[in-house]
């Protein structure tokens, strides 16, 4: 019994955002809370302005989401999944463990690593594009997790607009978290900025996408860069 305390009070402190804040190009707004289906309901909205970190302005007509998640059997320390195409994306074998069990949040066949994006190219209700004037608002409702269970998200806008200065920068990184107890239940999400290892853990992400894209049928994701 004292070794599962000790492991689930490491992964704690691995989990709960412990680090370095980050700032971010512009503004986040968090809601979320439980829902009755062991998860929550979720939605961030984010308000472009690049002044905020330094950056220089710049006038994005487009700014979407790419999400990624964690999930962690506390019974077994073991990484959980809503699909096989994200077990097949999940980052593991980091020498770091919090780089370790990272996938890049997308439903079953979807062909673009944006959050809510449909293989057209369109965005399903999940997810509303902002921009330079305009909350970019992403919608999420994680449920059915097991008993046991931390679900671990970080949200990245970027500027996708392809006439934009900033196109493909990165504008800021969002933690949020909740934990489903051996009764089921869950409590209010954890929320916050997220931290500079969460940039780490972002870009093993993607790296792992991009390394699999081809052979899962999926797009890959441009060069990312970092604001500012």
């Amino acid at each position: 019994m004292l070794k599962k305390i000790l492991f689930l009070c490491v992964f704690v402190l691995i989990l709960a955002g412990c680090g370095t804040p980050t700032t971010p190009c512009g503004e986040f707004t968090f809601n979320g809370a439980p829902h009755t289906n062991q998860g929550i309901d979720v939605t961030l909205d984010f308000d472009f302005d690049p002044d905020a970190c330094g950056a220089p302005d710049c006038t994005c007509d487009t700014v979407a989401y790419v999400q990624i998640v964690r999930i962690i059997d506390f019974d077994t320390g073991g990484f959980l999944s809503p699909n096989s195409d994200q077990t097949n994306r999940i980052v593991n074998g980091r020498a770091e463990a919090t780089l370790n069990g990272w996938a890049i949040d997308r439903l079953m066949g979807r062909v673009w690593g944006y959050y809510g994006r449909n293989n057209d190219g369109t965005f399903a209700s999940t997810l509303t594009p902002g921009s330079d004037i305009s909350a970019a608002t992403l919608r999420d409702s994680p449920s059915n997790w097991p008993n046991g269970s931390w679900f671990d998200a970080v949200s990245v806008p970027v500027c996708i607009d392809p006439e934009a200065d900033c196109e493909n920068q990165l504008a800021g990184y969002y933690y949020w978290s909740f934990f489903v107890n051996n009764s089921g239940s869950v409590g209010d999400p954890y929320d916050a900025n997220g931290v500079e290892w969460h940039r780490d853990a972002f870009d093993e992400a993607v790296l792992e996408w991009n390394n699999d894209a081809p052979g899962l049928a999926k797009n890959s994701f441009p060069a990312f860069s970092r604001m500012p």
